[in-house]
């Protein structure tokens, strides 16, 4: 399997607020360039996201989503739960349509639909009990849709782990992009 290009990297790291039930997790490290994260960026300056629960019931819905500025439903997380546990990996894909929500206002991502998202999910080691991550890891590889999940099980068996060493060493931190 060829490895695809990965466009962007960013580390998410937990900054819920004491007293809020939705976790929110704000990009603090960054390496390349991907426009529609552009579009994200809240008023504080810094591109934030909420772990949500799944919207709808279904097999084919993910128990947990990342939801983005505006409502933006940024990709749910596939495998992020395998067999009732948290796997510490997931997948996920941009909306595909041109607009979302009700307003229909335009989707950021639309140009970018082929892209692939993987996810690394780090938990807090000393509190097991806590399910709401500390950091996320994202990374998008150019129009890898379609393979996503077989990159993930890449992901799973260490296939990116010289990539994302590399990513962490460049990724520019502080990042109101």
């Amino acid at each position: 399997m060829n490895t695809p290009n990965i466009r962007y990297y960013a580390k998410m790291v937990n900054t819920t607020q004491n007293g809020k039930k939705t976790p929110k997790f704000t990009i603090v490290a960054q390496a390349g360039f991907y426009p529609p994260m552009e579009q994200l960026r809240g008023r504080d300056g810094f591109v934030s996201m909420n772990l949500m629960e799944k919207l709808k019931e279904g097999d084919n819905v993910p128990s947990m989503r990342l939801q983005a500025k505006n409502s933006l439903n940024f990709t749910g997380l596939k495998e992020y739960f395998e067999d009732g546990k948290l796997s510490g990996f997931a997948y996920g894909y941009p909306l595909d349509k041109e607009t979302y929500s009700k307003e229909d206002r335009p989707n950021p991502f639309y140009e970018y639909k082929q892209d692939g998202f993987l996810f690394r999910v780090y938990q807090d080691e000393k509190d097991k009990a806590n399910l709401i991550p500390t950091c996320i890891e994202l990374v998008v590889l150019e129009g890898a849709k379609v393979l996503i999940s077989a990159y993930c099980k890449q992901l799973k068996m260490g296939g990116f782990d010289e990539a994302l060493t590399a990513l962490r060493q460049q990724a520019q931190k502080g990042c109101a992009l």
